[in-house]
Protein backbone atom coordinates (compact mmCIF):
# COMPACT_ATOMS: atom_id res chain seq x y z
CA UNK A 1 0.00 0.00 0.00
CA UNK A 2 1.38 3.32 -0.89
CA UNK A 3 1.87 6.27 1.22
CA UNK A 4 -0.98 9.15 1.72
CA UNK A 5 -0.36 12.67 2.63
CA UNK A 6 -2.86 14.97 3.91
CA UNK A 7 -1.84 18.57 4.93
CA UNK A 8 -3.75 20.88 7.63
CA UNK A 9 -3.18 24.51 9.02
CA UNK A 10 -2.53 25.13 12.27
CA UNK A 11 -2.41 28.38 14.34
CA UNK A 12 1.60 28.69 15.74
CA UNK A 13 -0.22 28.12 19.25
CA UNK A 14 -1.54 24.43 18.54
CA UNK A 15 1.59 23.57 16.65
CA UNK A 16 3.22 24.07 19.77
CA UNK A 17 0.50 22.64 21.58
CA UNK A 18 0.82 19.68 19.29
CA UNK A 19 4.74 19.37 19.87
CA UNK A 20 4.40 19.34 23.63
CA UNK A 21 2.00 16.85 24.35
CA UNK A 22 2.24 13.62 21.81
CA UNK A 23 -1.79 12.73 22.40
CA UNK A 24 -2.59 16.17 21.45
CA UNK A 25 -2.39 15.12 18.10
CA UNK A 26 -4.79 12.34 18.42
CA UNK A 27 -7.84 14.55 19.97
CA UNK A 28 -6.88 17.07 16.54
CA UNK A 29 -6.96 14.31 14.63
CA UNK A 30 -10.26 13.20 15.51
CA UNK A 31 -11.77 16.20 15.75
CA UNK A 32 -13.59 15.65 12.66
CA UNK A 33 -14.96 12.80 13.90
CA UNK A 34 -16.41 14.13 17.11
CA UNK A 35 -19.69 16.28 17.26
CA UNK A 36 -20.04 16.22 21.12
CA UNK A 37 -17.99 19.08 22.32
CA UNK A 38 -17.24 16.62 25.76
CA UNK A 39 -16.37 13.37 23.90
CA UNK A 40 -12.70 14.29 23.14
CA UNK A 41 -12.75 12.74 26.71
CA UNK A 42 -12.26 9.39 25.90
CA UNK A 43 -9.08 10.38 25.38
CA UNK A 44 -8.58 10.40 29.07
CA UNK A 45 -7.22 7.27 29.55
CA UNK A 46 -4.12 7.78 27.25
CA UNK A 47 -2.95 10.98 29.44
CA UNK A 48 -1.21 10.55 32.77
CA UNK A 49 -3.88 12.65 35.55
CA UNK A 50 -1.85 15.53 35.53
CA UNK A 51 -0.96 15.67 31.74
CA UNK A 52 -4.69 15.78 31.44
CA UNK A 53 -5.36 18.16 33.89
CA UNK A 54 -3.05 20.66 32.27
CA UNK A 55 -4.29 19.80 28.43
CA UNK A 56 -8.03 20.27 29.43
CA UNK A 57 -7.48 24.00 28.76
CA UNK A 58 -5.95 23.73 25.02
CA UNK A 59 -8.69 20.69 24.07
CA UNK A 60 -11.28 23.40 22.67
CA UNK A 61 -8.84 25.32 20.59
CA UNK A 62 -7.45 21.81 19.12
CA UNK A 63 -11.06 20.75 18.38
CA UNK A 64 -11.48 23.82 16.59
CA UNK A 65 -8.72 23.83 14.64
CA UNK A 66 -8.50 19.86 13.85
CA UNK A 67 -12.40 20.67 12.10
CA UNK A 68 -10.93 23.30 9.37
CA UNK A 69 -10.57 21.70 5.79
CA UNK A 70 -7.88 19.40 4.87
CA UNK A 71 -6.26 19.69 1.95
CA UNK A 72 -5.79 15.85 1.05
CA UNK A 73 -3.07 14.92 -1.63
CA UNK A 74 -3.34 10.94 -0.70
CA UNK A 75 -1.01 8.89 -3.07
CA UNK A 76 -0.80 12.06 -5.69
CA UNK A 77 1.65 13.71 -3.40
CA UNK A 78 4.65 11.68 -5.74
CA UNK A 79 3.96 13.41 -8.58
CA UNK A 80 3.92 16.91 -6.97
CA UNK A 81 6.98 15.98 -5.20
CA UNK A 82 8.66 15.19 -8.24
CA UNK A 83 7.78 18.56 -9.56
CA UNK A 84 9.12 20.37 -6.96
CA UNK A 85 12.24 18.68 -6.20
CA UNK A 86 13.10 15.83 -8.87
CA UNK A 87 12.57 12.91 -5.96
CA UNK A 88 9.74 10.84 -5.58
CA UNK A 89 10.13 7.88 -3.88
CA UNK A 90 8.84 7.01 -0.08
CA UNK A 91 12.33 6.92 0.68
CA UNK A 92 13.05 10.61 -0.17
CA UNK A 93 10.15 11.72 2.34
CA UNK A 94 13.22 13.50 4.22
CA UNK A 95 14.07 16.40 1.80
CA UNK A 96 15.56 19.25 3.01
CA UNK A 97 13.71 22.51 3.71
CA UNK A 98 15.33 24.58 1.54
CA UNK A 99 14.63 26.83 -1.49
CA UNK A 100 17.58 26.47 -3.77
CA UNK A 101 18.56 26.69 -7.38
CA UNK A 102 21.17 24.26 -8.55
CA UNK A 103 24.03 24.18 -11.89
CA UNK A 104 20.82 23.62 -14.13
CA UNK A 105 19.16 26.91 -12.74
CA UNK A 106 16.38 24.53 -10.92
CA UNK A 107 14.46 25.47 -7.78
CA UNK A 108 13.47 23.27 -5.77
CA UNK A 109 11.08 23.36 -2.86
CA UNK A 110 10.12 21.41 -0.63
CA UNK A 111 6.28 22.03 0.28
CA UNK A 112 5.05 18.25 0.23
CA UNK A 113 7.19 16.65 3.04
CA UNK A 114 9.09 19.17 5.32
CA UNK A 115 12.04 17.55 7.69
CA UNK A 116 10.43 19.32 10.70
CA UNK A 117 8.94 16.26 12.55
CA UNK A 118 7.29 16.22 15.94
CA UNK A 119 9.29 14.75 18.10
CA UNK A 120 7.26 11.76 19.61
CA UNK A 121 5.91 10.71 15.74
CA UNK A 122 8.69 11.51 12.70
CA UNK A 123 5.41 10.86 10.23
CA UNK A 124 3.38 14.08 11.60
CA UNK A 125 5.84 16.79 10.24
CA UNK A 126 5.30 20.72 9.96
CA UNK A 127 6.61 24.18 8.71
CA UNK A 128 6.36 26.68 10.89
CA UNK A 129 4.52 29.88 9.94
CA UNK A 130 7.23 31.63 8.78
CA UNK A 131 8.62 28.75 6.48
CA UNK A 132 5.00 28.79 4.89
CA UNK A 133 5.53 32.21 4.16
CA UNK A 134 8.83 30.74 2.63
CA UNK A 135 7.10 28.04 0.95
CA UNK A 136 4.21 30.14 -0.94
CA UNK A 137 7.08 32.58 -2.06
CA UNK A 138 9.07 29.87 -3.70
CA UNK A 139 6.02 27.91 -5.08
CA UNK A 140 4.82 31.62 -6.26
CA UNK A 141 8.33 31.16 -8.58
CA UNK A 142 7.80 27.96 -9.72
CA UNK A 143 4.24 28.65 -10.57
CA UNK A 144 5.24 31.14 -13.08
CA UNK A 145 7.71 28.41 -15.12
CA UNK A 146 6.90 26.93 -17.85
CA UNK A 147 5.88 23.43 -17.35
CA UNK A 148 7.27 21.45 -20.16
CA UNK A 149 10.98 22.97 -19.56
CA UNK A 150 10.56 22.86 -15.51
CA UNK A 151 9.35 18.88 -16.02
CA UNK A 152 12.80 18.49 -18.54
CA UNK A 153 15.11 20.32 -16.00
CA UNK A 154 13.44 18.18 -13.25
CA UNK A 155 14.04 14.42 -15.24
CA UNK A 156 17.75 15.58 -15.97
CA UNK A 157 17.98 16.26 -12.36
CA UNK A 158 16.83 13.00 -11.15
CA UNK A 159 18.62 11.37 -14.31
CA UNK A 160 15.64 10.31 -15.85
CA UNK A 161 14.64 10.43 -19.52
CA UNK A 162 11.95 13.25 -20.67
CA UNK A 163 9.29 12.28 -23.09
CA UNK A 164 6.40 13.81 -24.02
CA UNK A 165 4.22 11.52 -22.18
CA UNK A 166 5.65 12.92 -19.01
CA UNK A 167 4.25 16.72 -19.70
CA UNK A 168 1.14 15.00 -20.35
CA UNK A 169 1.07 12.59 -17.18
CA UNK A 170 1.73 15.99 -15.28
CA UNK A 171 -1.20 17.97 -16.58
CA UNK A 172 -3.66 15.53 -15.22
CA UNK A 173 -2.17 16.55 -11.56
CA UNK A 174 -1.84 20.20 -12.18
CA UNK A 175 -5.38 21.16 -10.24
CA UNK A 176 -4.08 19.26 -7.48
CA UNK A 177 -0.77 21.13 -7.52
CA UNK A 178 -2.55 24.71 -8.15
CA UNK A 179 -5.07 23.53 -5.10
CA UNK A 180 -1.85 23.35 -2.70
CA UNK A 181 -0.35 26.52 -4.02
CA UNK A 182 -3.86 28.06 -2.91
CA UNK A 183 -3.76 26.42 0.26
CA UNK A 184 -0.47 27.66 1.27
CA UNK A 185 -0.99 31.20 0.18
CA UNK A 186 -4.61 30.67 2.46
CA UNK A 187 -2.11 29.68 5.69
CA UNK A 188 0.36 32.11 4.98
CA UNK A 189 -2.52 35.18 4.66
CA UNK A 190 -4.13 33.58 8.40
CA UNK A 191 -0.39 33.29 9.33
CA UNK A 192 -0.77 29.80 9.97
CA UNK A 193 1.93 26.85 10.39
CA UNK A 194 1.10 23.92 8.25
CA UNK A 195 0.78 20.27 9.38
CA UNK A 196 1.69 17.19 7.62
CA UNK A 197 0.33 13.57 8.03
CA UNK A 198 1.81 10.56 6.32
CA UNK A 199 0.81 7.50 6.49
Amino acid sequence: MSTAIALSQVSSKVLEKLKENPYAYDVFFEAITISDPNDWQEFKSVFYQQDFDEFKADAPRLLAEGKNRRLYLGENWQPIQFYLTATCGEEDLIFPNSYSKDENDLLRVNAVTSVNYLKYERYIRYFTADEVKDVVEELSRVAQEDDRERLRKICRKAKVNFWEREYENWIEYTELFNELIDYYKDAADKGNAMLISIG
